[in-house]
């Protein structure tokens, strides 16, 4: 019984062959001619709200926060944001805050044309690929909107947060 055991497992390791494989992927590069410069142009401003009432600004409205952004002609860029979830009272005792939260119809982008309407909308919490303009107008808008959400205690005074966009050559 030893021994047919040893030799079925002697032809089972001979009967093993050796097997190669091969792969390969491609390597792209896509050279930008320029940098990239933002410019913030208007902050995301809710105004005077009123205590219990939830407020939104849509980002195509007036006082939506809006960024210009120039780069290279037609490149592709990645848009992310870091988006608070309050907002700190900077005139009353420490700890009061104001919620703020961001849709998924937030944020806006358009190429070359600063004006959201008919710009491409896309939630910030997720971010987008948008697209520079064509020579000889390089630029990019951004928009954002948010709602603002004061409680019936919401202590009087200017809330702030910050808000953060990021933004990568794709």
């Amino acid at each position: 019984m030893k021994k047919t055991l040893l030799l079925v497992m002697c032809v089972g390791l001979t009967g093993r062959a050796a097997a190669q494989a091969g792969s390969s992927v491609s390597a792209d590069a896509v050279v930008v001619t320029v940098g990239m410069t933002i410019s913030t142009l208007r902050d995301l401003n809710f105004g005077t709200v009123i205590k219990g009432v939830p407020t939104t600004i849509l980002p195509t409205a007036a006082n939506a926060g809006e960024w210009q952004v120039s780069g290279s002609a037609n490149a592709f860029i990645v848009i992310s944001f870091t988006l608070p979830t309050q907002l700190t009272n900077i005139q009353a005792l420490p700890g009061s805050t104001m919620p703020i939260s961001f849709s998924a119809v937030a944020a806006v982008w358009r190429r070359a044309t600063n004006n959201p309407v008919g710009g491409t909308i896309f939630n910030p919490a997720t971010g987008a690929v948008g697209r520079f303009g064509p020579a000889p107008n390089p630029t990019m808008y951004v928009w954002l909107g948010g709602t603002v959400n004061p409680a019936l205690t919401a202590k009087p005074g200017i809330y702030q947060g910050n808000v953060i966009v990021s933004l990568i050559y794709q």
